[in-house]
């Protein structure tokens, strides 16, 4: 009897060490629930649509950095803005001055929006 209570107890914290461990190695590599960078230089922007609704304003700023601008918008809802290299799924192709705009309700992530642009002409570098 008292063999299997210590059995059982040394598999539960055994476990739980596996598992802080395997925890540890999943927040080096964000890339299980945050959206993917393509090639180093871009977002999917699916993953961004989807993977970072229900992410804290912290988790946020982590994977992208200080937002370059920051607003209020309708019923209290606070609006990020970042500019980023976007691919797109559909089209195959990467969007470099894409508008990435997260709406935080009660401090996580209710909506994203994703602008596919390129640069403006007047800021493209001449080639």
């Amino acid at each position: 009897m008292f063999h299997s209570k210590y059995i059982c107890v040394l598999s539960i914290l055994l476990g739980c060490f596996g598992g802080c461990e395997k925890n540890k190695l999943a927040l080096k590599n964000k890339s299980f629930a945050s959206p993917q960078k393509t090639e180093g230089k871009s977002f999917r922007k699916f993953n961004l649509e989807y993977l970072m609704v229900g992410k804290n304003q912290i988790e946020v700023e982590d994977l992208m950095g200080f937002p370059e601008g920051r607003s209020l918008g309708e019923d209290g809802v606070y609006l990020w803005d970042y500019r980023r290299p976007v691919y797109d799924d559909e089209t195959g192709k990467i969007f470099e001055w894409s508008l990435i705009t997260f709406h935080f309700s009660q401090g996580k992530c209710s909506k994203v929006d994703v602008s596919l642009s390129d640069p403006p002409a007047q800021l493209s570098d001449p080639k």
